[in-house]
């Protein structure tokens, strides 16, 4: 003990540092009660809702995500549903087109063929009107040149 008694003897340390010790143990006791207490109380509630408030971000987060990935998928079902809608109906008009396409095409066929046999005879019953022609054109020539 007479160490001790040495040391704070050395320090400076007399009988006014036992008043100074309470008095800073009062203070820090009225300091806790008052101050300290209160802004512990402050501090472990701000932690708390941030904490509270970054599992809350996550989970918004994650049910983001999650909606995303829901979003995505229905909006690739919808797109091939519509692809199947479309091409259904592209292959229905064309198929409607096309046999549009042939009955026209057997139509002008049939009235192209029509027009040739139709001419054919015109020409088969010109051909012998020309010829007989022709004919008495031979003999009037004939007879032209022999006079």
């Amino acid at each position: 003990m007479e160490t001790v008694q040495a040391i704070f003897t050395q320090l400076g340390v007399d009988s006014s540092l036992m008043p100074q010790f309470i008095i800073v143990i009062v203070i820090f006791i009225l300091a806790q009660l008052l101050f300290l207490g209160k802004l512990q109380e402050v501090l472990e509630v701000r932690e708390e809702k941030t904490v509270k408030m970054e599992n809350a971000a996550d989970d918004t987060l994650n049910k983001v995500a999650d909606m995303q990935r829901e979003y995505k998928a229905k909006m690739e079902e919808a797109n091939r549903a519509a692809l199947t809608i479309i091409t259904d109906k592209k292959n229905e008009s064309n198929t409607k087109h096309t046999q549009a396409f042939k009955n026209s095409e057997k139509e002008v066929n049939q009235y192209i063929d029509d027009s040739r046999v139709q001419f054919n005879k015109e020409v088969e019953a010109s051909k012998d009107q020309y010829l007989a022609e022709a004919k008495n054109l031979a003999n009037s020539l004939v007879q032209k040149i022999l006079q």
